[in-house]
């Protein structure tokens, strides 16, 4: 028998470690979806500022760009420093101690995220725009942390192809519980005449927040076999500094090529959440609470046609079935550009759950994937140095959805109050065919030139197994 075959099943993990596992992608996903539905929408037009400074939407989208500029030079230095076996994380693990220091501030200032000074005029502009600017970089240092950890360990804790793919599931189970439960617990609890209402819903997240991050814990634990994986790449390997390692790393086609693509849905993503808000109450003239049963249709979807697609993606592969998912969402998404009510939303809502499925499924083990073709060449494992690299690049996505929506409201001189024809038509635009178009381009560009498949995986994880990686 093939003995990096004997390898990948002497690794299996439990069905038990998978769920506790997977729960870190609920308590990141959580933050993450929370974050891009509602933060901006709080402090743009909840406060109402744009009544105070009719620029405040471009004051903004600035603050995200610095905030994008701070974590872009904190992310991968956050990772590459922690990336190291030190002599307290030989014994607690190389990605458990790391995600409780990035846990518990991260809960902490996501919640703060919501208490800004009180408005009271035009002087109150400065203090809140300094304020958003100083919670929101702590925020995502510790976030940053978290993040890197929790998807960081994927790698090193499921091993072989086939647990790969599982694994992958069970965390896009819990990828889409937490969407669901973001957009349903906020939706219900938040009242558009009333600021106290966000501050709530928030502390009901901070509850199931700390929740996750308790049953998380024991299943990010590493094994002895991990550790010593890490400790044996790390003391054989050639010391790499940043700069060199990032270099490597950018030169990988195949890393870059996920990376690419995932900005590219990251940016989609990010329009939609943003701007579903107003697009719910002024397109579509709706309650917020719709989009309870919005994030519902999207769940069942995605969970009923996950079993379809696991056997799927058997036949055409993970490539192909990445892919596939992304140029669907694009075109689910592209129908908000001609929706005209609610029921219309729902049938959208089918759709894109389903897209979504089949793309995030792979997401995981195509990034596992590149990640060992890296320590194939660096002769190390480096998951949480890559995975600052990867958030370094991610978070240009916050900068490039923050601005178009900006300019996109400047524009249409978009009025919350009373929005004119054409600003409704700039919140489609918005709502469909931007999303459509970073979609689809990022689907034919990984499609035509992602080549980690078939024979050269497998020569991958042979040579893994020789180093004893």
């Amino acid at each position: 028998m093939n003995p990096s075959i004997e390898a990948q099943k002497s690794d299996n993990a439990s069905t038990t470690k998978m769920i506790t596992f997977s729960m870190g992608y609920f308590l990141n996903i959580f933050i993450m979806v929370a974050f891009n539905s509602y933060v901006w929408t709080f402090y743009e037009v909840e406060l109402g500022l744009m009544g105070i400074v009719s620029l405040w939407p471009i004051y903004m989208a600035i603050a995200n760009v610095i905030y994008t500029i701070w974590s872009m030079i904190s992310n991968p230095l956050l990772g590459y420093f922690t990336d190291k076996p030190l002599r307290w994380t030989k014994k607690r693990g190389f990605h458990t101690p790391w995600i409780i220091i990035g846990g518990i501030p991260t809960i902490i200032f996501f919640f703060l995220l919501f208490t800004p000074p009180k408005v009271t005029g035009v002087e109150s502009v400065i203090p809140i725009l300094v304020y958003y600017i100083l919670i929101v970089c702590l925020f995502d240092t510790f976030y940053s942390l978290l993040q890197t950890h929790s998807f960081g360990a994927f790698a090193a804790h499921f091993r072989g192809d086939k647990e790969r793919v599982k694994a992958g599931f069970s965390t896009q189970i819990f990828t889409f519980i937490a969407n669901f439960l973001a957009i349903a617990i906020w939706s219900q609890m938040i009242d558009t005449e009333n600021i106290r209402s966000f501050t709530i819903a928030a502390l009901v997240s901070v509850i199931l927040l700390s929740i996750s991050l308790i049953i998380f814990i024991p299943g990010s634990r590493e094994s002895d076999e991990i550790k010593e994986r890490f400790i044996v790449g790390y003391e054989n390997a050639e010391k790499i500094p940043f700069f060199k390692t990032m270099k490597i790393a950018i030169k990988q086609k195949n890393f870059m090529l996920v990376l690419f693509t995932y900005i590219l849905f990251m940016i989609a993503m990010g329009l939609v959440s943003m701007n579903s808000f107003n697009f719910v109450d002024d397109v579509l003239q709706a309650e917020q609470k719709i989009r309870t049963i919005e994030s519902t249709l999207m769940l069942v979807s995605s969970l009923l046609t996950m079993p379809i697609w696991f056997r799927v993606v058997k036949k055409i592969g993970h490539s192909a079935m990445y892919s596939l998912g992304l140029t669907i969402f694009g075109f689910s998404v592209l129908f908000n550009l001609f929706i005209v009510n609610v029921f219309q939303f729902f049938l959208i809502a089918i759709f894109r759950g389903a897209a979504i499925a089949m793309f995030l499924i792979m997401l995981s083990p195509l990034f596992a994937d590149c990640y060992d073709e890296i320590a194939v060449k660096t002769q190390k494992h480096q998951q949480a140095t890559l995975l600052g690299i990867r958030n370094l690049f991610l978070k240009i996505s916050v900068t490039i959805q923050s601005l178009i929506i900006a300019f996109i409201h400047i524009i249409t001189a978009y009025e919350p109050i009373n929005p004119s024809g054409e600003a409704l038509f700039g919140l489609r635009l918005i709502q469909g065919l931007f999303p459509f178009i970073f979609c689809i381009i990022g689907a034919l560009i990984f499609y035509k030139w992602f080549d980690l498949k078939g024979n050269k995986k497998q020569e991958i994880m042979q040579k893994l197994h020789e180093m004893g990686l």
